[in-house]
């Protein structure tokens, strides 16, 4: 038995981040994005929601061959609060999950990141966790330490250096526009972040020292704080490859995809990726060489590892590395249930001036004649549905919410005409005043 959590959210754990300004309908509906382990489940494990899915979902997954886990949920889950948090709070639950753990000689824990508070869920509920302690995990998450990892290994990096102060960060900015090869863009990133947080992508002076006034307030009084200054390299392709750590050191490296970006920010992802025999036999490489530098470190589990392809046929191995899931790990494995088939998933935000719940976007889509069909293994699939907007936490008169859907086709072509279909349906579906 597998006990799984979508803990997302895990870097405010693992260390000090500034996280901006906090919009509570945004969180809300990033914590809901928990669904996606679905994906993964099996119809022998537990999965841990802060809330029951929609019944009208579940059968949508069971009809397309997904294994629907027993679900569980803490009570008194307020729709902010961590979920590793609101289970830590639940004696009940953590009794509950306990009780079922004793029924089998082994029980494992598989949270989407490993934090303290995860490891205190696994002693509490007799569950071993399938990965590595948290101060390892904290560790590969760290951007700079990703570096570093790259150079010991020899890999290509971006051009550029970790700088420890706001003067060195404009020093590195002037010498990368300026010495060739020179660059048009730069990225600043802060060592710890998600979702394009702590990432700044800048194109002028005017920017360079507006963003480093912020930085200069929020690293006042530190003497911790370093930063990566890098090119930003014109790109022919993205790519996220994913390893898995054995506990025994065997090392696998699977769901090469293609990612879809808008800047910084994570929006989807293609697949079966389309690069050649020999680009697929460097990744594998890459990913062995990665994951031995790991295991030598104490971390074993999933790995996800973003690469760049650059227009001069460059592969930077390592942009960056999550010591967790991500994403993109939930949909790793859509080909078991879907087939050899072309799937891209794109997510996107979504506003209406009414809730939308699951059964009315399917009746939507179908009505659409771009709903997914079975027997033609082709169409749009929405694989959450908590994150759709159905729900508002003040008295705006809108509803946000985020739609995470994958678009199945035997060609590209096919894909392509479901995807515009899709956007021009979303946009019908829109509250109006934010054009």
């Amino acid at each position: 038995m597998i006990v799984w959590v979508l803990n997302i959210g895990a870097e405010k754990y693992w260390n000090t981040v500034n996280a901006g300004i906090v919009d509570p309908n945004e969180n809300i509906i990033v914590n809901r994005v928990e669904e996606m382990n679905l994906m993964l489940c099996r119809e022998q494990d537990v999965m841990i929601l802060r809330e029951k899915p929609d019944e009208f979902f579940l059968m949508k997954l069971q009809e397309l061959g997904f294994s629907i886990p027993r679900i569980l949920t803490p009570d008194h889950a307020d729709l902010l609060t961590p979920i590793s948090e609101l289970i830590l709070k639940d004696v009940k639950l953590q009794q509950e999950i306990l009780s079922l753990s004793a029924d089998y000689e082994k029980a494992y824990f598989v949270p989407y990141a490993v934090t303290a508070l995860e490891e205190q869920i696994a002693n509490k509920c007799g569950l071993k966790i399938m990965s590595a302690p948290s101060h390892v995990s904290a560790l590969i998450n760290d951007k700079i330490f990703n570096r570093r990892m790259a150079e010991n290994l020899g890999f290509d990096v971006c051009k550029g250096k970790v700088c420890h102060s706001i003067e060195e960060i404009s020093e590195e900015y002037t010498r990368l526009v300026q010495e060739s090869p020179f660059f048009d863009k730069v990225i600043i990133k802060e060592p710890f972040g998600a979702s394009g947080k702590g990432l700044y992508i800048v194109d002028s002076e005017e920017r360079l020292k507006s963003l480093l006034v912020r930085l200069k307030r929020f690293s006042r009084n530190r003497v911790d704080c370093s930063w990566i200054v890098e090119g930003w390299y014109p790109k022919k392709v993205d790519i996220n490859y994913q390893i898995y750590i054995a506990p025994n050191g065997s090392i696998e490296t699977f769901s090469i995809k293609e990612q879809v970006l808008r800047d910084t920010v994570y929006i989807g992802s293609r697949m079966p990726v389309q690069l050649s025999d020999q680009h697929i036999r460097l990744y594998k490489k890459f990913g062995d060489q990665i994951g031995k530098y790991l295991f030598e470190l104490g971390y074993t589990g999933i790995a996800s590892i973003d690469s760049i392809i650059t227009e001069t046929d460059v592969i930077i191995p390592i942009i960056e590395i999550n010591g967790r899931f991500t994403l993109s790990t939930y949909i790793s494995f859509l080909q078991n249930i879907l087939g050899e088939v072309q799937v891209f998933t794109p997510y996107s935000k979504m506003i209406t001036d009414s809730p939308l719940g699951y059964r009315e976007l399917c009746l939507a889509l179908e009505n659409e004649g771009i709903l997914y069909d079975i027997h033609k293994k082709e169409g749009v699939i929405v694989y959450t549905a908590g994150t759709l907007p159905s729900r508002s936490i003040d008295d705006s008169g809108v509803f946000p919410g985020r739609l995470f859907t994958l678009i199945v086709g035997e060609s590209w072509k096919a894909i392509e005409t479901y995807a515009n279909k899709l956007e021009n349906l979303v946009d019908n579906l829109q509250h109006k005043s934010i054009y």
